[in-house]
C-alpha cells in the first residue's frame, strides 16, 4: 500500500530514527487507515521480545496525580518506540518479588520500572542479581549502580527553608510522610543538615496515620498546631495531599497561610495552587519524570552504560511566599 519494502516499513513502524520523518508518517499514517496491529505472539517468537515494558506500581501512593500523570509520561515515550506499557498495581510489597519473577519467566516484558524504593530494596537486589534491565523512580543505597530518576528531594528541603528563612521565618515544622522508602530518608536527612545551614528551630512530625483516616487525621492535626501556644511560623511538607489537608485544619482554626504561617510543599499537581495559592509550592513535573524514565530503561535495555542512566528531577517554584 506504500509501495516501499518491507524492511522499511518494518523499520518505521519500529519508529526507526534513522529514516526520513516523511517515510515514518506516511507509513503510520496507512497503518491507522487500516487498524494494523502487530502480533505481540509473532513478535516474541521471532525476536525473542515482548516489544512491552511495564511499571510496578504501588497502590497505596496517594499523591495528587502522581499515577497518573506518570503513566501517561511513560506510555507516551513508549509509543515513540513502537512499544506498549502495561502497568501492575502492587499493593502488597511482600508479593513484589513474585509478581516481577512471574514477568520476567512468562518474557511478557523486556523492561521493568519500579516505584516507591527503598534503601536496601529487595526488588532491586534481584533484579540486579538477575541481569534484567531495569529503572527506578528512585534511589537506593546499594553498592551496585541501577538506572533511577528521582525527584531532587535534598535540594526540595534545601530551596524550601531558604524561602522561609527569607520571609523571616525561625520555627519549622516537617509534616512527613513516614515510610520505609529512601526519599523519606533523604528528606529527613536534609531537613537536619538545612535547619543549621539556614540557622533555624525545627521539628519533624512523622505522619502514622492510617490509608483510611488519613485526610482527616491530618486535618485535626492543623487544628491541633494551631491551638498551640508554640504556633511555628514555617511548615514543610512532602506531600501536597498533606499540605492541602493541614492548610485546612489550620484554616478551621483561623489560621492564614502564607500570612500566619508560610507553608511550603512539594507539588504533583495544580490543587494545591488553586486551593492555596498563598503557600508555595515546589513541583515535580510528574510528566516528564515518566518520559525520563522510559528513556533510561529503553537505554538500559540497549545495553547503555549504567553509570549515564540516573538523573535527578529539579523541583520547579510554582508561587511565592506572600
Amino acid at each position: 500500500m506504500t509501495g516501499l519494502s518491507l524492511s522499511t516499513v518494518s523499520l518505521a513502524l519500529r519508529g526507526g530514527q534513522n529514516l526520513k520523518k516523511g517515510t515514518r508518517d506516511r507509513v503510520l499514517e496507512v497503518a491507522e487507515q487500516i487498524g494494523y496491529v502487530p502480533d505481540k505472539a509473532g513478535v516474541r517468537l521471532r525476536t525473542g521480545r515482548a516489544d512491552s515494558i511495564g511499571i510496578i506500581l504501588d497502590g497505596t501512593e496517594d499523591s495528587v496525580g502522581f499515577s497518573r500523570n506518570l503513566i501517561r509520561g511513560i506510555n507516551d515515550a513508549a509509543k515513540t518506540r513502537g512499544k506498549t506499557l502495561n502497568v501492575y498495581p502492587e499493593f502488597e510489597r511482600s508479593t513484589s518479588q513474585q509478581t516481577i519473577r512471574a514477568l520476567i519467566d512468562s518474557g511478557h516484558v523486556d523492561g521493568l520500572i519500579l516505584t516507591h524504593t527503598e534503601p536496601q530494596d529487595s526488588r532491586v537486589k534481584m533484579l540486579l542479581e538477575l541481569g534484567f534491565p531495569f529503572a527506578t523512580h528512585g534511589r537506593t543505597e546499594l553498592f551496585t549502580p541501577h538506572a533511577y530518576h528521582d525527584f531532587d528531594s535534598g535540594l526540595f528541603v534545601e530551596m524550601g527553608l531558604s524561602l522561609m528563612a527569607d520571609a523571616g521565618v525561625k520555627n519549622v515544622l516537617a509534616v512527613l510522610s513516614d515510610n520505609e522508602t529512601f526519599n523519606h530518608l533523604n528528606v529527613c536527612r536534609a531537613f537536619a543538615r538545612c535547619l543549621d545551614l539556614f540557622k533555624l528551630s525545627g521539628n519533624v512530625h512523622e505522619d502514622r496515620s492510617s490509608p483510611d483516616t488519613h485526610i482527616a487525621e491530618i486535618r485535626m492535626l492543623g487544628t491541633k498546631i494551631a491551638e498551640t501556644s508554640t504556633l511555628p511560623d514555617g511548615i514543610l511538607c512532602d506531600s501536597e495531599l498533606v499540605a492541602i489537608s493541614l492548610a485546612t485544619g489550620l484554616r478551621d482554626a483561623g489560621v492564614v497561610v502564607g500570612s500566619d504561617v508560610q507553608l511550603v510543599s512539594k507539588q504533583t499537581s495544580n490543587l494545591l495552587s488553586a486551593l492555596y495559592p498563598n503557600a508555595i509550592g515546589l513541583e515535580e513535573t510528574v510528566y516528564e519524570s515518566g518520559r525520563e524514565l522510559a528513556r533510561l530503561l529503553f537505554d538500559c535495555i540497549d545495553g547503555a552504560d549504567i553509570a549515564q542512566l540516573q538523573t535527578l528531577a529539579k523541583p520547579v517554584l510554582r508561587s511565592q511566599v506572600s
